[in-house]
């Protein structure tokens, strides 16, 4: 196990709550479902085996029904993060990576599965949509979370900056679906759209 690679997945039936003015509550579960299963899926193609961090049983039933490890978690972001950290000890590094990046490619995932040093990708809107490292990390998400976790990282060593559209696109908000959707990779996204309320 070279590399620990957490992917946080919430709760189905309270997914993408901020899309609830576009979408159906049964199409934003079905929405989360899909998004979080392709990123595992890329996050495998990228050459780690995935671990799914679950603070809900219906999730983790979910995960290990597609064949992927699953690891229950206390609720919240932050501590499903520090598991995975955790989890890689002191000397493997670990990467947490979000499950609602539409237009994640495993090209994307390169340069903070391989290392070395710590690295960070930001969300178009300031957040935190990857972070990698080795050893114990305080994590600390929420709006404007790059510049924190940017602060933190720095303080343990040598730190990358990782931008890409695949990095950077998070499905929040009807802007973010939008934005997605015109984009070639986010085409597959476009029978959702004709869910709109």
């Amino acid at each position: 196990m070279s590399v620990v690679a957490g992917v946080p997945v919430k709760q189905f039936g309270v997914a993408k709550r901020r899309l609830a003015s576009v979408l159906p509550a049964a199409v934003r579960s079905d929405l989360g479902r899909t998004l979080a299963q392709r990123t595992l899926e890329i996050v495998d193609a990228a050459g780690s085996t995935p671990f799914v961090l679950a603070a809900d049983p219906v999730v983790a039933a979910w995960g290990a029904g597609l064949g992927y490890p699953v690891v229950e978690t206390p609720p919240g972001l932050d501590r499903a993060a520090a598991v995975a950290a955790q989890m890689a000890g002191t000397t493997h590094r670990w990467v947490v990576v979000h499950a609602d990046l539409p237009l994640l490619q495993p090209a994307d995932l390169a340069p903070l599965l391989t290392g070395p040093g710590w690295a960070i990708a930001p969300s178009r809107d300031g957040g935190t949509n990857v972070i990698a490292g080795t050893g114990p990390f305080r994590f600390r998400y929420g709006p404007g979370s790059f510049v924190r976790h940017l602060a933190a990282a720095v303080a343990h060593g040598p730190t990358t900056v990782v931008v890409s559209q695949g990095l950077a696109i998070d499905l929040d908000t009807p802007a973010d679906l939008d934005a997605a959707v015109t984009h070639p990779l986010g085409r597959w996204l476009s029978p959702y759209l004709g869910s709109r309320e």
